[in-house]
């Protein structure tokens, strides 16, 4: 699976921008320094009136009326980026970041069962991120070359095989391809438009014209040729920032921009499968008459572990209400050094809000969530069988909807020897020096040659442990039926 976020640069801004307008209305420009500087992202207002991504800034001013400059930062780019591959560690083990390209790939091969199929896998991945304000192109494929170039044409194919994967690039245009514009200028001159085209001339043909790139590039489009993807290592720790467009003067105002910040904390958080129970908020001021700034440090502990935004928000609104802010905020950085194993009933599996259901409500949609994830034979409900010997006292049944029917009642001697789940069938030892009698089962009598008489009792091995035995009547052999306590 390959993301592709084409317009990360704006959709940074806007997570930090409470008033959507001042990005949408009027003209503005994300724009790469340098001796030539040039248009990295438009808003569409500028691209209505013709700017474009990688046009050199002159001629973008030449065309535009007043537009808004805000210079590109790479860093924060990166930084965004190795921040959504975090995020997406919870769909994926295998996570590779391409900061660069503003695209991220996945490894989802081994994960399309768990989330019921590449197709309802790519909306989970796409109403994550669009959760955290990102707007991505996703393409699937057998290779990441392809998931690529289907996530740059916005096309919605998932071909799984090699001949679907075949017929789905064979319309592609070849200038589309990351061919030198002498290799494509060469292919265009002996009529081929499609990459389809090319797939049907001989690869001696193509090696001799073309040279073992154009060669190298089919094979990994097609996954002739494996392509190694390092994987992504994440950050020990929680390190997020959030740079303001406007100051702002009243901690009031902070909600909108802490609660973005809080959002990615908890993605980031489900990613790496960690949970905290502090954090520290770093407000970053600009101090009056200079250019330097300096900061607030502020420490929030709770009382159990948790990461849901809709927990932390409240309560740090509590906490900045006491707050006086001696400058204007300029940035906002929230840090947690210590991530903590997330607790037994984490928020992403037994309950939406960890602790507040009982146990009892809680299990059905955990038998749901399980049963969604896993299938439905994955999945098994213990029920009594009314037979009392204990091994073949519960049966296993794959209808979960049995829930709503009774259970036989326990028999006398279900009842004596108390409800338990049996692992393993009785197990033969040598005959105890000491015991103390239990009584007498028997069962099956009415079947020829297939009834059980057993006298049960309970010894101490070596170790002290107390040892449920019976000795077989038919046989006179011991065995070990499981043990108290």
């Amino acid at each position: 699976m390959a993301v592709e976020l084409p317009h990360l640069a704006l959709e940074t801004l806007a997570r930090a921008e409470a008033d959507r307008s001042r990005l949408t209305e009027r003209p503005l420009l994300v724009v790469e320094a340098g001796a030539a500087p040039r248009v990295h992202a438009a808003n569409r207002a500028a691209r209505r009136t013709g700017a474009r991504p990688g046009m050199a800034l002159a001629d973008a001013l030449a065309i535009l009326d007043t537009p808004e400059l805000v210079e590109h930062d790479p860093q924060a780019q990166t930084a965004q980026i190795a921040m959504l591959a975090g995020v997406l560690l919870q769909f994926s083990d295998h996570v590779h970041p391409e900061p660069e390209a503003r695209r991220i790939l996945l490894e989802v091969g081994r994960s399309r069962r768990l989330f019921g199929g590449l197709a309802a896998l790519r909306e989970r991945v796409r109403g994550t991120l669009e959760g955290l304000g990102f707007h991505p192109r996703i393409g699937l494929a057998r290779s990441p070359a392809a998931a690529r170039l289907l996530a740059t044409l916005r096309n919605p194919a998932i071909p799984e095989d090699s001949e679907a994967l075949r017929r789905t690039l064979s319309p592609v245009p070849l200038e589309t391809l990351p061919l030198s514009a002498a290799t494509r200028e060469g292919l265009r001159a002996i009529g081929l438009r499609q990459l389809g085209d090319l797939l049907r001339l001989a690869r001696p043909e193509l090696a001799r014209r073309h040279g073992p790139e154009l060669l190298a590039l089919l094979d990994r489009l097609l996954g002739r040729r494996t392509e190694t993807l390092p994987r992504f290592d994440p950050p020990p720790e929680l390190d997020l920032s959030l740079r303001l467009e406007h100051e702002i003067h009243a901690t009031e105002a902070l909600a909108f921009p802490l609660k973005r910040l809080l959002r990615q904390a908890e993605a980031q958080l489900r990613g790496l499968n960690r949970s905290l129970q502090g954090m520290t908020l770093e407000l970053k001021h600009r101090e009056a008459h200079a250019r330097i700034t300096s900061s607030t440090r502020i420490t929030l502990e709770r009382g159990h572990p948790g990461i849901r935004a809709e927990d932390w928000l409240p309560l740090w609104q509590t906490r900045l209400e006491r707050e006086a802010l001696r400058a204007p905020i300029i940035g906002l950085r929230l840090r947690a050094t210590r991530l903590l194993d997330p607790p037994a009933q984490g928020a992403s599996l037994l309950a939406e809000t960890p602790g507040h259901p009982p146990p009892d409500a809680q299990l059905p949609a955990v038998l749901a969530r399980l049963s969604a994830r896993l299938g439905e034979q994955a999945i098994v409900r213990l029920t009594a069988s009314g037979i009392p010997r204990p091994e073949a006292a519960q049966d296993a049944r794959h209808d979960l909807d049995s829930a709503a029917t009774s259970p036989p009642l326990p028999t006398p001697a279900q009842k004596t020897c108390g409800t338990a789940l049996w692992l393993q069938d009785p197990q033969p030892v040598p005959p105890p020096l000491h015991t103390h009698g239990l009584g007498r089962l028997e069962d099956g009598w009415w079947d020829r040659g297939q009834d059980v008489r057993r006298d049960y009792a309970v010894a101490r091995d070596r170790q002290g442990r107390r040892l449920w035995l019976y000795r077989c009547l038919r046989s006179g052999q011991w065995f070990r039926q499981g043990y108290w306590g």
